[in-house]
C-alpha cells in the first residue's frame, strides 16, 4: 500500500511563528495538533507528499501540479523575512501520475519554485517529519465538483499502486464569517457550514460534500471543502476512518486537523 497518510489542515498565517508570534497562544489547540499529526506523519514513513490547496492554480477543464526541482517558503507578503524552508520536488510521482491520469483527468504542469502559504504554512508546521519529503502541491478543476471527486478517486487509485510511499494532505480553512464582529446571519451561516462539512467527513459522505447547499459554500468565505471532498475521495477505499484532532476559531476563521486512522 503506497497510500501511508492522508490529513486535513487549516493554512492560516497566523499560525507561522513570525507572523502569528504572541498571538499564536490563542491557536495553542491547533498548534498541538499540528505535532500529534507530525507524529502520526513520521511513523508513516513517506518518501513523497502530495498537497491539495485552493491557493495553487486551478484549471478551466483541468488540473493543475507545481512541478519544481526545488521549493522554497516565501512568507515576506505577510511581513515575514526570515523564514525560508526549502523542499525537493516528488519528480519521478508527477510523472507517473500525469501518465495514470490520461486525457480524461488532465494534468498540465506548471513551475513556481516559490510556494503559496497553502501549501508552505502546513509544512513549516508539519516540521522535521515533512522536512526531507518530496512534494507535489497539486490545485483543483474549476466549478466542477463532481470531476474533482473522480479526481480525488483516481488519485486514491493511483497511489495505492505506486511503488513508493506518500502522504496525502489537504490544506484548506474552514468558514470565515465566525467573528463576533459578523452579521448573526453571517456567524450562524458560517457554523452551519463547518459542522456539515466536518459530519459529512466523519461519515465519509461523499454524497453529502457534493450536495452542500450553495449558500454555505459561497457565502462563508471558506477553501476547504474540495480539499475536504478530494482527500476524502483519494481514501474511501482503504480501511479506517477520520479522527479529528482539533476544531477552534479565536480568530473568527474555523481551523479543524483531521487525520485518517487506519484501522488495526
Amino acid at each position: 500500500m503506497a497510500l501511508v497518510f492522508a490529513g486535513l489542515v487549516p493554512h492560516s498565517p497566523l499560525l507561522a511563528p513570525n507572523i502569528g508570534r504572541e498571538h499564536r497562544q490563542l491557536l495553542a489547540k491547533t498548534l498541538k495538533a499540528f505535532e500529534e499529526l507530525s507524529d502520526v506523519l513520521a511513523k508513516a514513513q513517506p518518501e513523497a507528499m502530495i498537497i491539495v490547496s485552493s491557493h495553487v492554480d486551478s484549471g478551466y477543464n483541468w488540473w493543475n501540479a507545481n512541478v519544481a526541482l526545488d521549493y522554497h517558503a516565501d512568507l515576506s507578503p505577510f511581513g515575514d523575512l526570515l523564514t525560508n524552508n526549502s523542499w525537493p520536488g516528488a519528480l519521478k510521482l508527477v510523472i507517473d501520475l500525469e501518465d495514470y491520469l490520461g486525457l480524461d483527468l488532465p494534468l498540465r504542469l506548471y513551475s513556481q519554485p516559490t510556494l503559496d502559504y497553502g501549501t508552505s504554512i502546513p509544512l513549516l508546521l508539519l516540521g522535521a517529519a515533512a522536512q526531507k519529503l518530496k512534494i507535489l502541491p497539486v490545485g483543483y478543476i474549476n466549478n466542477q465538483p463532481e470531476r474533482q471527486a473522480v479526481f480525488g478517486h483516481k488519485l486514491g487509485e493511483f497511489l495505492r499502486q505506486w511503488p513508493g510511499r506518500v502522504a496525502l494532505l489537504g490544506s484548506g480553512d474552514l468558514a470565515h464569517t465566525l467573528g463576533s464582529d459578523q452579521p448573526s446571519k453571517a456567524q450562524a451561516r458560517g457554523h452551519k457550514f463547518d459542522q456539515e462539512l466536518q459530519k459529512a467527513l466523519e461519515q465519509n459522505d461523499e454524497a453529502a460534500m457534493l450536495n452542500m447547499p450553495q449558500d454555505l459554500l459561497n457565502k462563508t468565505g471558506q477553501c476547504a471543502w474540495l480539499a475536504y471532498l478530494t482527500v476524502n475521495a483519494a481514501i474511501a477505499e482503504q480501511p479506517g476512518q477520520w479522527r479529528n484532532l482539533v476544531y477552534e476559531s479565536p480568530f473568527g476563521v474555523g481551523s479543524a486537523i483531521w487525520h485518517w486512522q487506519t484501522s488495526s
